[in-house]
């Protein structure tokens, strides 16, 4: 049902559509995908820069950025405490660069993951230091909102007084419950982890 249309509103606007179809896909689904969309964009604008800036130094793409210079200054500020000064780490940047153009396209690195495999940690320090970075940026949080809901359930009133080291075990099993376990294994090195009076190793 479409709701009728005034000459004069103040809680909602006046859509011009014949269906309820249109009516709502105008009044409610089109401006709550542009709330959502700014909303993304506003939370993650600064991890995009930052995830921007370290692609830089893949070899592939380090002449696609036309702001190189400012992408730069930005990861020698961001990460001050991991590299070395800026004046140790713009030439080392640069002699990393320079490296690559010489080099036949095919034989490239184009993912992070090869970039860091074909940097020298002792010829490029503060590179090698950036690329692990971005190896290492995590993509989401599910795993850490995973291991929430899991602790939820397994710290029950009945549980209530278990300890740390019990704790973490079961919520690893509880979350990597599709990994393969070895029993006869596992039941080998506890016997193993002292003496017993009894041998029970299978």
């Amino acid at each position: 049902m479409i709701p009728r249309r005034c000459k004069r509103l103040i809680f909602r606007d006046n859509y011009p559509s014949d269906d309820p179809e249109h009516f709502f896909l105008e009044a409610i689904f089109v401006p709550y995908l542009d709330h959502l969309i700014v909303e993304m964009e506003d939370r993650f604008f600064d991890k995009k820069q930052k995830c921007r800036s370290l692609w830089g130094l893949t070899p592939k793409y380090c002449d696609a950025s036309p702001n190189a210079a400012k992408d730069l200054e930005r990861l020698v500020e961001i990460y001050q405490e991991d590299i070395g000064p800026r004046a140790a780490v713009v030439p080392e940047v640069q002699r990393w660069v320079n490296k690559w153009k010489k080099e036949d396209v095919s034989t490239v690195p184009s993912s992070a993951i090869e970039a860091l495999c074909a940097c020298h940690a002792d010829i490029y320090p503060n590179v090698y230091i950036l690329l692990t970075i971005l190896c290492t940026l995590p993509v989401s949080t599910a795993t850490s909102e995973r291991s929430f809901s899991t602790m939820r359930r397994l710290k029950t009133y009945l549980r209530s007084s278990i300890g740390n080291e019990r704790m973490t075990g079961l919520a690893l099993l509880s979350i990597d419950k599709d990994h393969q376990i070895d029993r006869e294994k596992i039941m080998n090195d506890f016997v193993a982890s002292s003496n017993r009076r009894s041998n029970f190793v299978l």
